[in-house]
C-alpha cells in the first residue's frame, strides 16, 4: 500500500507476528464490547441517553476488534475482485484490437502485396489504412455536417481513395457547419478533386484557417496548371461549383494557375461575426 503504508502490517497475511496481533487485539476489543453492552443494557444499570451512547460506543469497539480480525480476508477479496475487473477490461480491449487488426491491417497488407507493382494503388491503400487507424486510435467524435474539421477531413478521405494520391491537410480553428461553411466545404472539394485530376501530381495541399471575421481555405499543387483566361463558360467545375457558389453563399474564390507553375486557388468565407460588421 504505498499510498497508506501505515495499513500494511493490517492486511500483510504472511506476517505471523502481525497475524497474532491482530487476533489478540480484535479478539480483546470484541470481548471489551460484549461486556460493555451488556453491563450498560443490564436491568440495574439505567437506562436514558447516557446509557444508550455507552452502548453505541462498545457496539463500535466490537465491530472493530471483528473488521481487525478479518481485515485480511477483506483485502484479498477486493483485490480478487479489482484483479478479475481489470483483467476482463484488458481482456476485451485485446480482443478488439485483434478484430480490428484482423478485419482491416491484414486484408490492407495483402491487398498491398497483391498490388506492389502499382505504386499509385499502394498509396491508396495505404493513406485509407492510416486514416481507419487514426480515426479507431482518436475516436473522432464531430460529424462532417457539424464541424469544419470532420468535413475536412471527409473531403481527404474522398479524394484520396477516389484519385489516389496524397492530400496533406491542416486545419487552424474550429467552426461550425452551416449553409455558408458547408458551401465553402463544397467548394474547396472541388477544387481538391480538380487537381487530383487535372494537376497530374502525387500530392496536394489543403489548408484551412477559422478566424474572428473569415474562414480560408487554400488549395494548392504543383502541377500541370492552366491558363484561366482559356476556361470556357461551359467548364462549370471552375465558374459554377468554385467561384459562382462562393459569391452565392457571400464568398470570394480566386484562382492563381499559370501552365507548368500549378494552381493555388483561395477560398474566404466571413463567420456570423464577419457578416454582422459589415452589415
Amino acid at each position: 500500500m504505498p499510498q497508506a503504508p501505515w495499513l500494511g502490517p493490517v492486511i500483510d497475511e504472511h506476517d505471523r507476528r502481525g497475524f497474532l496481533l491482530r487476533l489478540i487485539g480484535g479478539g480483546a476489543c470484541v470481548i471489551v464490547g460484549v461486556i460493555g453492552i451488556a453491563v450498560v443494557f443490564w436491568p440495574d444499570s439505567g437506562t436514558g441517553f447516557t446509557a444508550l451512547l455507552g452502548g453505541l460506543i462498545y457496539a463500535a469497539v466490537a465491530l472493530a476488534g471483528v473488521a481487525l480480525v478479518i481485515a485480511p480476508l477483506l483485502w484479498r477479496m477486493f483485490t480478487q475482485l479489482r484483479a478479475e475487473r481489470v483483467g476482463r477490461i484488458r481482456e476485451q480491449e485485446r480482443a478488439e484490437i485483434a478484430a480490428m487488426v484482423h478485419d482491416q491491417v491484414l486484408h490492407t497488407l495483402a491487398l498491398i502485396q497483391r498490388n506492389a507493382a502499382d505504386a499509385k494503388e499502394v498509396v491508396r491503400l495505404a493513406r485509407g489504412q492510416e486514416r481507419s487507424l487514426r480515426n479507431w486510435l482518436y475516436k473522432p467524435a464531430a460529424s462532417p455536417t457539424d464541424k469544419l474539421s470532420a468535413a475536412v477531413e471527409q473531403i481527404v478521405a474522398e479524394v484520396e481513395d477516389t484519385y489516389a494520391i496524397v492530400v496533406e491537410s491542416v486545419v487552424v480553428g474550429e467552426i461550425d457547419v452551416d449553409e455558408s461553411v458547408a458551401a465553402l466545404v463544397a467548394a474547396a472539394r472541388e477544387a481538391t478533386v480538380n487537381a487530383a485530376r487535372h494537376g497530374k501530381v502525387g500530392t496536394v495541399s489543403l489548408y484551412a484557417e477559422v478566424e474572428v471575421e473569415t474562414i480560408s481555405v487554400f488549395v494548392r499543387d504543383r502541377g500541370v496548371g492552366f491558363d484561366m483566361a482559356a476556361v470556357g463558360p461551359d467548364r462549370h467545375g471552375v465558374r459554377g461549383s468554385i467561384v459562382g457558389r462562393m459569391e452565392r453563399h457571400g464568398g470570394t474564390a480566386e484562382i492563381r494557375s499559370e501552365p507548368g507553375a500549378g494552381t493555388e486557388v483561395r477560398l474566404t468565407m466571413p463567420t456570423p461575426q464577419g457578416k454582422e460588421r459589415h452589415d
